[in-house]
């Protein structure tokens, strides 16, 4: 596990993100790299990642993961969750690698990763081959607003801090986040999204609907986006992972992006 340092204005380390790069027979010089984007309150080391880690080595391609600060080994804290800071973490690993040649990336993101992925694609579509994204999470302000219902939400703006708790995480999150996740509406998403995508979304999500991704894609001024709809999916599709990874590289190799074998 590498370190990337975070630092203050004084220069000193403020921060810093766990981040590892595992290359095929430890070729450094691979410039195709696949880097990988967890979900909420989840880490680099999930199922999903890890299982896509072993199958990018294999075929020959680099692979990278980091946690989000406030997430794993990474730090910061989670209460200071934005996807501004998620922007700024995908920059600063994108920078770590181009440093050790690894120019050609494609992001693969799940859920909050996949929200990150895209709005970071359409900031800098010169630097995005393609994405590929599971259940990428939208709207997660509304998302949030929903579980909070109405009179926690009031609580929330009023004190700054709600406590949060699913089933991977505990806890509290600042009103900020709201507030950040306000500056990047869906609808400039739309109109800003340029690089080839592939969406892949289970009918059975009960934290992300099929409906809201459907819809931007439909909706999406760009036409480069896929989806994949699975019927009896859930939120994490992990019971599918083979399947997932071969959709990967199909569109991957019909976009052009991939050479076939």
């Amino acid at each position: 596990m590498d370190r990337i340092p975070i630092l203050a204005a004084e220069g000193r380390e403020a921060s810093h993100l766990a981040v590892r790069l595992d290359t095929p027979d430890g070729d450094a010089e691979t410039p195709f790299c696949f880097l990988y984007l967890h979900g909420f309150g989840s880490t680099q080391s999930g199922e999903k990642a890890d299982f896509f880690r072993g199958r990018a080595v294999e075929a020959g391609f680099a692979f990278c993961s980091f946690d989000f600060q406030g997430h794993g080994q990474s730090g910061g804290a989670l209460r200071n969750l934005s996807l501004t800071r998620n922007l700024e973490d995908i920059g600063r690993v994108q920078a770590w690698l181009r440093e050790r040649g690894h120019e050609r990336l494609c992001l693969l993101g799940s859920s909050m990763g996949g929200g990150s992925a895209l709005w970071y694609s359409a900031l800098h579509p010169e630097a995005i081959l393609a994405g590929l994204h599971i259940a990428p999470a939208l709207a997660l302000d509304r998302a949030l607003l929903d579980w909070a219902g109405p009179e926690r939400r009031r609580r929330w703006e009023e004190t700054g801090t709600v406590r949060f708790q699913n089933d991977l995480v505990e806890t509290d999150l600042d009103w900020s986040l709201i507030e950040d996740l306000r500056r990047y509406p869906v609808d400039d998403l739309l109109t800003r999204y340029r690089t080839p995508a592939l969406l892949l979304q289970g009918r059975r999500d009960t934290s992300v609907p099929w409906r809201g991704v459907a819809d931007f894609v439909a909706r999406c001024a760009f036409t480069g986006i896929d989806l994949h709809l699975f019927a009896d999916g859930d939120h994490r599709l992990t019971d599918r992972k083979e399947r997932l990874w071969s959709l990967m590289l199909e569109f991957l190799r019909g976009r052009g992006i991939l050479e076939a074998p």
